[in-house]
């Protein structure tokens, strides 16, 4: 989530309501203390929860969460890929504590007992900046230069994660695999430059249709995917009804050899896996999305097919 220019959304996750208070009073102290909205939760898991719903621009993470460890709820949001700043609110200041918050991944550490409404801002300013600038150099190594998807890279820690949460939860997610149709006909008839152009603008059509927990990721050539984390297949397999009608109405016009105007009508076939019934590794998971999508293709293409063994 980007900070507003008008309202810094902050969430504290700490177990003792005077912390609560006691930073709230500091917030209140700041010179533009209405750039700051301070919410606060008491426990882990809803902690975990918040995070990956994103709707804050920093979270405030104190070292101890009764009988859990503020270090490893920092260490899951940063597997879940928190994408957000984190401060870590530690009791006491020594070497070992600090680097332990750093290396876990913390933006920065305040102590608490020596914060007041100054060191507050200043931490809270830093580590947006510093993040800003993390998110730019993160960006580049997780993103395909093309279609400003994920790259499988990321793809890979994100199922790995899915799979972790799916397992202690018992919540299943799906996976999509997405081909576009006939593209190598594209590819030979108007050359490479517009095929590029479909596939950036079907990407843009997932990027804009999926919710902010979900995963889009380019997965090679024509081929793309998609995580839905705590969706069932029948559940997933609308969703993909939907991705496929609007790339189906898609228009895309494009210059052709001879400098003509052309409109090119895309469309795309999408296969549905379901985990844990379908398969119980990343590798099968994706495995048997890529066989229903074949089944799409045999098909007929531009359909949704839901694996079944």
């Amino acid at each position: 989530m980007e900070a507003d220019s008008k309202t810094i959304q902050i969430l504290l996750i700490d177990d003792d309501k005077d912390d609560y208070l006691i930073l709230s009073d500091d917030l209140s102290k700041i010179k533009d203390r209405s750039k700051y909205e301070l919410d606060w939760v008491n426990s882990y898991q809803a902690g975990i929860e918040r995070i990956q719903k994103a709707e804050h621009d920093i979270y405030l993470v104190d070292h101890y969460l009764g009988s859990d460890s503020g270090l490893d709820l920092l260490q899951e949001a940063i597997q879940a890929g928190c994408q957000e700043a984190i401060i870590m609110i530690t009791g006491r200041s020594d070497a070992e504590t600090d680097q332990a918050a750093l290396k876990a991944g913390a933006t920065d550490y305040l102590v608490e007992g020596q914060i007041d409404g100054q060191l507050l801002e200043r931490s809270i300013r830093y580590a947006l900046e510093r993040n800003r600038l993390l998110k730019k150099i993160r960006d580049l190594a997780l993103r395909d230069a093309l279609t400003n998807l994920f790259n499988v890279r990321e793809l890979t820690r994100f199922l790995d994660y899915e799979l972790i949460k799916s397992r202690r939860y018992n919540d299943p997610f799906s996976l999509l695999m997405i081909d576009v149709d006939h593209f190598k006909g594209v590819n030979d008839q108007f050359g490479h430059r517009v095929g590029d152009e479909i596939l950036q603008q079907t990407a843009h059509v997932l990027l804009s249709n999926v919710r902010g927990c979900d995963l889009a990721a380019r997965y090679g050539g024509d081929e793309f995917t998609i995580v839905l984390p705590e969706t069932p297949a029948r559940q997933a397999c609308m969703g993909a009804e939907r991705l496929r009608k609007v790339v189906e109405d898609l228009n895309i016009q494009i210059t052709n050899k001879l400098g003509l105007v052309e409109v090119i009508n895309t469309t795309i076939s999408i296969g549905v896996s379901e985990y844990p019934y379908d398969a119980h590794t990343a590798d099968t998971l994706i495995e048997t999305a890529d066989q229903a999508l074949y089944q799409a293709k045999r098909q007929g293409c531009n359909r949704v097919v839901r694996y079944f063994a």
